[in-house]
């Protein structure tokens, strides 16, 4: 390639037409509970598709899934409405549908009450955005919704739908991955360098994140060595609404990286460009939305959305303290754990005022003078909105690294005690402390901007 070439990635939208209902109790019980915006997605998106609109250099958009909060027809008609401005801004649309973009109780907020709404059935969602992808394909996986296009001379993007079957199965049927396996021959075979983006992350991004069933492609392992020892070494991914750049390295020593974005809508609202460069080079900067127009109670748009982020885990902490039923009912419900109110409340209720500073007195170690007096329940929170910030800070020489290497180090009779039961099924906590440092620290960082090496030799 003579000149760079560049594309926005936007992830996770989840358009929310407010005009269903989005104020109330109900509304508000929702809310407290996702890390996403949903009220505010309106302005949200409209303050992020104008800071992308204002770059006149690059003029292709790629959006790997959830376009809409929960399949509601209305929000289908709205967000399209969305993407028609960026169009007539200059933009070209790339995108794939997702599991929030299909029927699944949609409803709106009323009151106290959820509103049943018009959904949108998966079968009707490619004539609806037909002309964003679909259109221009050269090779089409009609019945996943899969395509590949020619984004510019020597660059082609494979664009998998990973639906499943709809229900427990996320990820890639046989024939789906035949076809998708051929395309990346095809491509290499015609000079052209291939990438892929699907929805769900086809790489564990963080190592609490492999015990979560929901955080990667069901068959993630078989998918990764497949694309991998195909050739294809780049995937986009969105999904949990995290910042992350991994890799995963075959036996054949080939590798893919998987580049997950997180939610537009949610805190931090990030976005990237991706630039590939005449060297062989592709380099990624990610961008935060700086402002939009809601009534945001005095704080700057980051303030908001962090507050956002932490209140989420913040009741889960408080619930603990003063509502034990809630809380077991994120567990499967309270019926039958009767003896466990009075250690979890005391837990709870402990939490509320225990600092760094009282606990390490507590276990006889010492914490740096500059986080003593933080609250354990304000570190824990923190720590949580880390992993999907990304570039989690707290690596070997940060006070907070040190502090928690003394806890995990006087904890270490108990965590032996873990380690041994837990460590029989799982090779990653057969160890728990290097399991919690490395979930805290990121010695990489590079979760937000980075640099990667093309592996194919076709784009000159």
């Amino acid at each position: 390639m003579e000149k760079p070439f560049s594309f926005f990635l936007v992830t996770d939208p989840h358009y929310f037409e407010a005009s269903l209902g989005a104020e109330g109790e109900a509304y508000e019980e929702r809310s407290r509970t996702d890390q996403k915006c949903v009220a505010e997605t309106g302005a949200i998106i409209d303050a992020g598709f104008k800071q992308i609109a204002d770059d006149k250099e690059t003029n292709v958009v790629l959006i790997p899934g959830d376009l809409v909060y929960r399949g509601e027809q209305a929000s289908h008609e709205g967000f399209i409405k969305k993407l028609e401005y960026l169009e007539k801004n200059g933009k070209t649309v790339y995108l794939i549908t997702a599991r929030h973009d299909y029927a699944e109780n949609p409803c709106g907020f009323v009151g106290n009450k959820c509103i049943p709404v018009e959904g949108t059935p998966r079968e009707n969602l490619r004539g609806m955005y037909h002309h964003y992808g679909f259109d221009q394909a050269i090779s089409e996986h009609k019945k996943s919704m899969s395509y590949v296009v020619q984004l510019t001379d020597g660059i082609r993007l494979l664009a998998l739908n990973c639906d499943g079957d709809c229900k427990s199965f996320k990820g890639l049927w046989d024939d789906q991955m035949e076809w998708a396996l051929q395309q990346i021959e095809d491509a290499h075979k015609s000079g052209n360098y291939i990438f892929a983006m699907t929805h769900y992350p086809l790489i564990p991004f963080s190592p609490v994140m492999n015990f979560i069933e929901d955080a990667k492609l069901t068959d993630w392992e078989k998918r990764a060595n497949q694309f991998a020892d195909a050739g294809l070494d780049l995937i986009f991914t969105g999904h949990m609404h995290a910042q992350a750049v991994t890799d995963y390295t075959t036996k054949n020593e080939n590798t893919i990286t998987d580049v997950q974005t997180g939610c537009f809508v949610g805190c931090p609202c990030a976005y990237r460009k991706v630039t590939f460069t005449p060297n062989n080079k592709i380099d990624i900067k990610s961008f935060t939305i700086n402002d939009f127009d809601w009534d945001k109670c005095g704080k700057t748009a980051s303030e908001y959305l962090q507050w956002r982020f932490d209140r989420m885990i913040t009741d889960i902490i408080d619930a603990m303290a003063y509502d034990f039923d809630k809380f077991m009912g994120k567990f499967g419900g309270s019926e039958g754990k009767e003896n466990l109110r009075k250690p979890v409340t005391f837990a709870g209720k402990l939490l509320q005022k225990l600092t760094l500073k009282k606990l390490g007195r507590l276990l006889c170690f010492k914490v740096d003078k500059s986080i003593e007096n933080r609250l354990v329940k304000d570190v824990g929170v923190e720590l949580v909105r880390n992993i999907f910030v990304g570039d989690e800070p707290y690596i070997k020489g940060t006070p907070m690294y040190a502090a928690m290497s003394k806890l995990l180090k006087r904890l270490k009779p108990v965590l032996k005690i873990i380690e041994k039961k837990a460590g029989a099924n799982n090779e990653q906590l057969k160890d728990l402390t290097t399991f919690v440092l490395s979930i805290i620290g990121d010695e990489k960082q590079r979760d937000y901007n980075t640099t990667l090496n093309i592996k194919w030799q076709n784009v000159q």
